[in-house]
């Protein structure tokens, strides 16, 4: 067990010390790698100009790497990652979807809502992160997801959304329901904007009454990722 320790931290060693600077092309070309650090150099050796470098790891061939990226003012490097299910699921993000576009009902007409009743949680099951880097070391995080929206949501049943369900026009009540729906969402550091397409769903025999049961809208969100709130 010792030796198999001993041989693993000899490796790792080797890892960490093996460092080979590659150009331009190679790194472009990379794939399965990680960004160890960034950091901004007075110079590029044989050049002489301003620029950034990259220490990553990559894993094709198990070694330390360093490329001198040469940037202007305005310019920036670049790197990305794509997770899918349950690499994915750990980023969910509070959403709330305030607007709702709903189609056709009965009388034809095609119906919007707005208000802030339906906050939910979004699982996003494909995610693809890209992360830019400035040449004073400065960074901006982009995401983009494919995903579903579990919300809880309250509506007021009477006769007049329920095609007189009750009978009586004094009667009402609020009825718990759930909404679901898929989305694409864009997030920038961690403010989320959405596409959105579900349904809502009633959970009793008077909300499935809901004129609005189970029938398809399209809407626009917003979400705040969890690591906003530090978790």
């Amino acid at each position: 067990m010792k030796t198999k320790l001993l041989i693993l931290l000899i490796l790792f060693v080797k890892l960490l010390n093996s460092q080979t600077i590659v150009n331009y092309e190679t790194f472009a070309n990379l794939r399965g790698i990680k960004v160890l650090s960034t950091q901004t150099i007075d110079s590029v050796p044989n050049i002489g100009k301003c620029g950034l470098r990259v220490k990553f790891i990559d894993y094709n061939d198990s070694l330390v790497k360093i490329y001198d990226a040469i940037l202007g003012k305005n310019e920036f490097i670049s790197f990305s990652s794509t997770r899918t299910i349950l690499g994915s699921l750990k980023g969910f993000s509070v959403m709330t979807v305030p607007i709702k576009i709903r189609t056709k009902n009965e009388d034809g007409f095609v119906t919007a809502q707005a208000d802030l009743k339906n906050v939910g949680l979004y699982f996003p099951i494909k995610v693809k992160e890209i992360k830019r880097v400035w040449i004073d070391n400065s960074t901006s995080n982009h995401k983009i997801s494919f995903g579903f929206l579990i919300a809880p949501m309250v509506e007021v049943l009477s006769d007049k959304n329920t095609n007189n369900y009750f009978n009586n026009a004094d009667v009402s009540y609020s009825a718990m329901m759930l909404s679901t729906s898929f989305g694409c969402t864009y997030t920038y550091k961690s403010i989320t904007l959405a596409a959105v397409m579900g349904m809502d769903n009633g959970l009793d025999e008077a909300s499935k009454n809901w004129v609005n049961d189970r029938k398809w809208w399209f809407g626009l969100g917003f979400g705040i990722d969890t690591k906003f709130f530090g978790f």
